[in-house]
């Protein structure tokens, strides 16, 4: 008994901070990630992105067999682009994205 109890409270304590992170990640409507799951990234860029983005996707090295780099994918109205975890303007980017509903999806 005490195994599923600890069990039970650590799938608990896990989901609250999931939840905690992106509070608005579960919500349903048009700031879902539109359009088919992109390919991993061959290679990642830190140039910045002007452009608006629609939706966002993240990849860890070896998420797939082919795939060997950490990777931000963010899509705009033309493109996905590859971005490299370190570039310097990333995490602001990815706290407004948040602001607007608009969290990453881990592929």
């Amino acid at each position: 008994m005490p195994f599923s109890f600890h069990y039970g409270l650590s799938l608990m304590c896990l989901t609250m901070l999931v939840t905690q992170v992106c509070p608005h990640c579960d919500l349903p409507g048009p700031r879902s990630p539109a359009g088919p799951i992109p390919s991993c990234c061959m290679t990642a860029n830190n140039a910045t992105i002007n452009e608006p983005v629609n939706a966002c996707f993240v990849h860890y090295e070896h998420t797939f067999p082919h795939c060997k780099i950490h990777a931000y994918i963010l899509r705009t109205k033309n493109d996905d682009r590859c971005v490299d975890p370190t570039a310097w303007w990333l995490q602001q980017r990815l706290k407004k994205l948040e602001a607007r509903g608009i969290c990453c999806k881990i592929l």
